[in-house]
């Protein structure tokens, strides 16, 4: 697990997930035009702090949550967020 990956995870805590997946893609885009150091990451996060929310502000929302991590380890974050209703395990 690398050091971001960590991050995120302690992050997220505050979604207070009943499932979170991280995948460090980064080693897929390496020489990746534009990418000035940071990772690329997938994030799976299902949350009851999601429901009632659009796509959109639960993405907003996730962004908001890792906050400065944007500018400085992650390169891209590709977000699936579900409420626990839509989570299939």
């Amino acid at each position: 697990m690398t050091n971001t990956v960590s991050l995120l995870e302690d992050l997220l805590q505050s979604l207070k997930p009943i499932h979170l997946t991280i995948q460090d893609d980064s080693h897929l885009h390496a020489g990746h035009a534009g990418n000035t150091g940071g990772g690329h990451f997938t994030l799976l996060i299902v949350s009851d702090d999601f429901t009632g929310l659009s796509l959109i502000k639960r993405h907003r929302l996730v962004f908001d949550t890792v906050g400065d991590l944007m500018k400085t380890h992650i390169h891209a974050l590709s977000i699936q967020a579900k409420t626990p209703a839509e989570f299939s395990a």
